[in-house]
């Protein structure tokens, strides 16, 4: 029999075992097995997820190893060397998993799963598959990209609210009208701005950064005008530009513009609804932030909204894939497990006996009334705005960061957008808020510079990987 016979056999194999064990319920497995499972935040969360799994499978122990961000990289990439990896890891850069034999093709678990065809937001869907085949990770961990709109400064410039289905021009009509020099209001301040939220907003099945659609990269729909409209918004003054004479004058101690109450329009993330806009100190200063999802551009199809998702993967050595990938899904994305998860983010404490959630860490990436049901009321009423059922009904698309989803980005970013020469300036961004170069002159050399770090990057894949 020919190896690419045997390959086939085997992945016939694989697809008719898969196939028998559809859902966790179907688990059949006896056998006492402990999956080890590493993370690197939630730890309470993750464990007492890990906890409620083992009751619904007494036999199978979910062992929760802790990481840094800072160290999982180089700690997966010695784990592997050692055979010694965990059977589920999250990550996060693809790179180095792309270049070293780590991961299990999950594509045969997911395509024979209901849910993971028809409750995953769409473009979760499609994550995992480097060379569109086969699948090496999937969604783990989802944070949207949030742009909070300041009602009391919507109010103080006499401005309605836009509707929670907002498009990307509205919200670029707001950065071009919502700025007050006499009031000290400024449309807006960003930390993920329209240069990265933009490609994906007004790209047609994007996938991921600057308009990647799983082959090549669309410098020339978004980013061309967003990198031109966003460095054109902080010469006219739109931008509140933290630690300007101008911002100075307004704002004496330097505080930071997204909670300063001088800005209509904060550019931002989902997490610092928790950390900062619903803690005392911020409702005292009289923001009042509502919270949005970053709009798709008018007449779009499949356009995305930015988001950070983290990716988990499953060892290609372990011993159990089956029951791995049910524990992968049951602590990430499954209803099941995000169901278990709404109940411990209304209860869970800290050692102090605080709860350690004012509202949902983190969003569930399935499509499903029951658990957006069981969410809702874990939102809190901010007094001025309580409408989470249409805030949640809003995300649709999400794209996150090119670096998790797309071979050889990384260094194509670092080496080529923003450390080569541009007329004299290093990095692509320098040069266009210099006015040193027309941003329309370098779509074409974009895209194929991306194609080309791209294809570096598989032939490294398919080294390790196989053809």
């Amino acid at each position: 029999m020919t190896r690419k016979l045997v390959s086939l056999f085997l992945s016939l194999v694989l697809v008719f075992s898969v196939c028998s064990f559809a859902s966790a319920e179907e688990l059949n497995t006896t056998d006492e097995i402990t999956i080890s499972f590493l993370t690197w935040d939630d730890f309470e969360l993750t464990q007492a997820l890990a906890d409620k799994f083992h009751e619904l499978h007494p036999n199978i122990t979910v062992e929760i190893i802790q990481s840094t961000t800072a160290d999982v990289t180089a700690t997966l990439t010695n784990l592997a060397a050692d055979n010694n990896l965990p059977d589920v890891f999250f990550w996060l850069d693809l790179d180095p998993l792309m270049a070293n034999p780590m991961c299990l093709d999950i594509a045969p678990y997911l395509e024979a799963d209901e849910e993971a065809q028809t409750l995953l937001y769409p473009s979760l869907r499609r994550v995992g598959y480097v060379d569109g085949k086969r699948c090496y990770f999937m969604p783990g961990e989802f944070l949207p990209a949030v742009i909070y709109l300041d009602k009391a400064v919507f109010d103080k410039l006499n401005v309605e609210l836009p509707s929670q289905d907002w498009t990307w021009e509205q919200m670029l009509d707001l950065i071009e009208n919502m700025t007050d020099p006499a009031q000290g209001i400024w449309a807006y301040n960003f930390f993920m701005g329209p240069v990265t939220l933009g490609p994906v907003a007004l790209t047609d099945h994007v996938l991921g950064e600057f308009g990647w659609d799983g082959e090549n990269y669309h410098f020339d729909t978004g980013w061309v005008e967003m990198v031109e409209k966003q460095s054109e918004y902080a010469r006219l003054g739109y931008q509140a530009i933290q630690g300007s004479d101008a911002y100075l004058a307004v704002v004496p101690d330097d505080m930071w513009p997204g909670e300063s109450g001088h800005v209509a329009m904060q550019m931002d993330a989902y997490w610092t609804m928790n950390n900062i806009y619903t803690q005392t100190a911020a409702l005292e200063r009289g923001l009042q932030m509502v919270p949005y999802n970053s709009p798709l551009g008018e007449g779009t199809e499949e356009a995305g909204q930015f988001s950070w998702i983290d990716m988990v993967s499953i060892a290609a050595n372990t011993e159990h894939p089956r029951e791995a990938y049910e524990v992968a899904k049951f602590l990430t994305w499954g209803k099941e497990g995000w169901l278990a998860r709404a109940e411990l983010y209304g209860t869970l404490t800290n050692e102090a006996g605080d709860k350690i959630y004012r509202l949902p860490g983190s969003l569930p990436m399935v499509q499903d009334d029951d658990v957006n049901a069981a969410l809702v009321p874990l939102f809190p009423d901010l007094g001025y705005w309580n409408d989470w059922e249409s805030y949640l009904a809003n995300i649709q698309n999400p794209v996150t960061f090119g670096g998790r989803t797309i071979p050889g980005f990384n260094t194509f970013i670092a080496d080529y957008y923003h450390g080569s020469d541009y007329n004299g300036y290093t990095g692509i961004e320098a040069a266009i808020n210099a006015g040193a170069i027309d941003p329309y002159d370098y779509t074409d050399s974009l895209n194929a510079a991306g194609r080309s770090y791209y294809e570096d990057a598989m032939k490294v894949f398919y080294s390790v990987y196989g053809e």
